[in-house]
């Protein structure tokens, strides 16, 4: 018989959600300029916890402040305050809910007009036909930079943990930096990081191995 949509369900020896309804990651731009969660999130979040869903997973938060996917958006680097993000969490979980941090990079796909890093796996431009111009060619990571986004999503992932979150989502999707070296399309790399799939999918493999470390 189905297990009823309301009742508990134990995603771990640690954490057991209230019922089996998720909030799935969306991207809010709603940070204030210092890529900082406050009032605006923190309304909305308190809104989803009082919805009554088991679990929250929040937009996009970027390990890096200078790569974002846009305007609004927020950040967690090692050395972020964590005073509004332990507010962020602890609202989020107001009604006994659980919430995850969902954790980012977005290599090559950052507007031009916001400046800061464009990375990728390869120097390979993003093909959007006439709107391709908001984004410039990305330069193709060197090692250094490979094992710095490793340890980038380690710390923030740390760092979520220590200011309340339950636990974080690594976006692996939608054309981001880890996605952009899982594809042969955007990964076109010759060393240990391109190549087979094996090589393609050993930075999301390292990455995990850091935020589980």
């Amino acid at each position: 018989m189905p297990q009823s949509l309301f009742s508990e369900f134990q995603v771990s020896p640690d954490t057991t959600l209230k019922n089996r309804f998720v909030k799935a990651a969306m991207e809010e731009n709603l940070a204030n300029d210092q890529q900082l969660p406050d009032k605006k999130l923190f309304n909305l979040y308190q809104q989803w916890a009082d919805g009554g869903v088991g679990l929250i997973i929040t937009g996009n938060v970027m390990i890096d402040k200078w790569a974002m996917t846009g305007p609004g958006g927020v950040a967690l680097e090692q050395t972020t305050p964590l005073a509004p993000f332990k507010k962020w969490a602890e609202i989020a979980k107001s009604n006994n809910t659980k919430v995850w941090m969902q954790l980012n990079h977005p290599g090559r796909q950052v507007f031009k007009a916001m400046g800061g890093k464009n990375l990728a796996p390869s120097a390979i431009a993003i093909n959007l036909g006439k709107h391709s111009n908001m984004f410039s060619i990305p330069q193709a990571m060197i090692e250094e930079e490979i094992q710095d986004i490793i340890h980038r999503f380690g710390q923030s992932a740390l760092q979520a943990k220590q200011a309340g979150f339950d636990g974080v989502e690594i976006h692996a999707a939608h054309g981001y930096l880890l996605a952009q070296f899982l594809s042969p399309l955007t990964n076109q790399r010759s060393d240990q990081w391109g190549g087979s799939l094996t090589n393609r999918a050993r930075l999301l493999i390292e990455v995990i191995k850091q935020v589980r470390a």
